[in-house]
């Protein structure tokens, strides 16, 4: 089994321009993703084993992001953006990484507490939502004395409204719980500072930086136009933010809507979280939007797909491009509500709803349930005199630092609405902001240009899977109702990805063992002919033709073509290098240009074996095999390294890659192919019986299947007549 490295070498490097796979750009918080991906890929089938290295990739999520186990269950946004979406479905990171926290939060309550000493300053986190306690936590790593004060018993901020069949009470609990016990962080719940400035309060207790990371606990209000919609006072009208924190404390009873009409207005996640929650407690509902079904348009609907698609399963009826213009009551009850057109939501200023009041209709329901976005909470901002003279929270869009008090850093929601991640990473940059300011050091920081990769060519695309989902009928408890991976399903997933980053911002080989560092392609321009040939085998839109100048005895004469490779977009697959018919591309430093001079001048079966595809967690399970040559890809075996084998007198050479469809350089098998296609050719004519090259493709992570692959190949080799060259 591999284990994983975090030394210099296994770590991405710091640069000024880099480029990332679209999945992670994406990511607010810049998850290693397709790092881990391709960790995940490379897991063993054996459980026991599996474990070893989920818990070796999750320790190395966690010290980035302490909520991937969460994020696992509700955060997909990185799919949004996956090369794939287009191609047969997006790679299901949620799932892969609900995968591993299925096994990472139970040992996560074993993890040891930070070995860090505290001698840094005070600070106070006041929020305990994702983004004050990401604050917290990196804060607490750097070794200040953080306290986290949070108005609510228990923390987790808006995450808590998420119903329990999309995230377990457990895994939240545990997530929290643990960032707070490893972080060494003291927590301070139910304050609510009342009255008084909260800043000036506590820097009497000694504090000396804060993050402000009070959210948005209030629902906003109901309008039409420029005009509220009223309603308080009447029986059966709530907000849907008051029925999900009810129903997360356990407040409601299971039947509670059991015979009712229950209409939703929104059409966000936490809508549809109140409507299928109150299906889960017996009501028939309907949800009523002002955005249209068509999630392509600007005036699309919010809420995420499988949301939408869960819904309908349940039976809820979704009635889209509908405002509310009045809320009417018989008897001082709810009756219905009278809805006229949406014509449409946004124009140029914005959000902007404009209505056909002739075309109206109208919903009857027992319950309302009010769910169209929430507000912050301005009387603790206000005390703290954090609003400048025009009414606006003024803070620095790139510090999170307030104009108005120095020592004062604002983030999450309260700054920006968006979701967990957001928060997240605004957590994680105000604490970067706020160390510099204890420090005693500059604000201003360089900015990183990240650009994103585009699609490889020359890979092959696989459908997604199809999800898993308890049937409708089963919905009506709390239990989850999505079907996790299982092993199998998650390493079938992982290898879906298609690995777009370059190396540089990947590094999965270096940290798995599989090369013990990362090469370069060199390009000697004296012996390329300009001919095009790496540009036409790159699959990264790395290799390039450069018009230079041609000098001769010092005077320019002309131009002429010359090959090149960015750096930093390239992924050392080596293909350039194996097709350059002039011998001008070569890997610096070729780490399997050792291993092939090792192959011995005596008769025998000389195996290269894909690393990705063979071995790479066993223990020398393929000991018995006298000429295997491990390298990172088939692709990289070119013509002359199967022709020396011959020379030193193999019988044969067999070619060991990753199973078809699952090339981590997408086309390493078919390039490996074409070239010992032509190569039998060439054989022939001396002699050399085209049975005596083989491509295998397969995946066999303990390498215990290369024996018995070779046996097999030299048993056939017997057939044939001894060579005579």
């Amino acid at each position: 089994m591999w284990e994983l490295k975090n030394d210099a070498q296994a770590k991405v490097e710091a640069a000024v321009k880099v480029y990332l796979p679209p999945c992670q750009n994406k990511c607010p918080i810049r998850e290693d993703i397709q790092r881990t991906n391709v960790l995940m890929s490379l897991l063993p089938k054996d459980p026991e084993k599996a474990r070893e290295g989920v818990l070796q990739i999750g320790d190395h999520l966690y010290e980035r992001n302490p909520f991937f186990t969460v994020c696992g269950y509700i955060c997909g946004i990185c799919e949004r953006e996956c090369n794939y979406k287009t191609h047969g479905g997006s790679v299901k990171r949620r799932l892969l990484k609900r995968f591993l926290s299925d096994t990472y939060t139970p040992y996560l309550k074993e993890r040891k507490p930070f070995a860090v000493q505290k001698d840094g300053e005070k600070v106070a986190v006041i929020g305990g939502g994702p983004g004050g306690l990401m604050a917290a936590w990196e804060m607490a790593k750097k070794g200040h004395d953080v306290t986290l004060f949070d108005s609510n018993p228990k923390l987790g901020g808006a995450v808590r409204y998420i119903p329990k069949y999309r995230l377990p009470e457990d895994v939240l609990d545990t997530a929290v719980d643990s960032l707070v016990r490893i972080g060494g962080i003291k927590v301070e719940k139910n304050s609510t500072f009342e009255g008084v400035d909260a800043i000036s309060t506590l820097k009497t207790q000694g504090f000396k930086a804060f993050f402000v990371a009070t959210g948005t606990p209030y629902p906003r209000p109901l309008t039409f136009g420029v005009d509220k919609v009223e309603w308080q006072g009447m029986e059966g009208v709530s907000y849907g933010l008051t029925m999900l924190d009810e129903a997360a404390k356990g407040q409601l009873l299971p039947d509670y809507y059991k015979g009712k009409r229950v209409v939703v207005v929104g059409g966000g996640n936490v809508a549809f979280d109140a409507a299928r929650t109150a299906y889960r407690l017996g009501g028939q509902v309907t949800v009523v939007c002002l955005e249209n079904e068509d999630k392509t348009s600007k005036d699309g609907i919010p809420a995420d797909v499988e949301e939408i698609e869960g819904a309908i399963q349940e039976g809820i009826r979704i009635v889209y491009s509908r405002g509310v213009r009045n809320i009417i009551a018989e008897n001082g009850k709810f009756k219905k509500m009278d809805c006229p057109k949406c014509t449409t939501v946004f124009d140029y200023k914005g959000f902007n709803p404009q209505f056909d009041c002739s075309d109206c209709h109208d919903v009857e329901g027992d319950v309302l349930l009010i769910t169209i976005g929430q507000m912050w909470d301005r009387s603790l901002l206000q005390n703290a005199g954090l609003f400048d003279a025009s009414g606006r929270l003024a803070v620095d869009p790139l510090t999170r630092r307030s104009a108005l008090r120095e020592e004062v850093f604002v983030g999450g929601d309260v700054r920006r609405i968006g979701f967990m991640v957001d928060a997240m990473a605004e957590g994680r940059e105000a604490a970067q902001s706020m160390e510099r300011y204890l420090r005693g050091m500059p604000m201003q920081r360089w900015g990183l240009r990240r650009e994103t990769t585009g699609t490889p060519t020359g890979g092959a695309f696989k459908p997604e899977p199809k999800a898993k989902w308890t049937a409708p009928t089963e919905r009506k408890t709390f239990d989850m109702f999505e079907i996790g991976f299982t092993l199998d399903e998650a390493i079938e997933e992982a290898r879906r990805c298609l690995e777009c980053g370059p190396c540089l911002a990947c590094k999965a080989c270096v940290s798995a063992g599989i090369q013990p560092e990362l090469p370069t392609v060199q390009v000697n321009e004296s012996l390329c002919s300009g001919c095009g040939i790496c540009v036409s085998v790159c699959n990264y839109e790395t290799a390039q033709l450069l018009e230079t100048k041609e000098i001769i005895e010092g005077r320019e004469v002309g131009t002429r073509l010359v090959s090149y490779s960015d750096p930093i977009k390239c992924k050392a697959c080596g293909h350039c290098v194996s097709a350059c018919p002039s011998g001008a591309r070569e890997l610096v430093p070729d780490l399997s240009k050792m291993e092939k001079q090792k192959v011995a001048e005596k008769p025998g079966i000389v195996c290269f074996a894909c690393k990705f595809g063979y071995g790479y967690c066993g223990n020398g399970a393929a000991s018995g095999v006298k000429t295997l040559v491990p390298v990172v890809c088939i692709g990289k075996v070119d013509t002359t390294d199967i022709i020396n084998a011959f020379r030193k007198g193999a019988d044969g050479v067999l070619l060991l890659g990753c199973g078809d469809g699952d090339c981590h350089f997408q086309d390493g098998n078919a390039e490996a192919r074409k070239r010992v296609y032509l190569l039998q050719k060439v054989l022939e004519s001396f002699g050399i019986e085209k049975e005596r090259v083989e491509v295998v493709t397969s995946f066999d992570p303990e390498g215990a299947k290369i024996a018995a692959l070779v046996n097999e190949f030299a048993q056939r080799l017997k057939g044939l007549e001894p060579i005579r060259v």
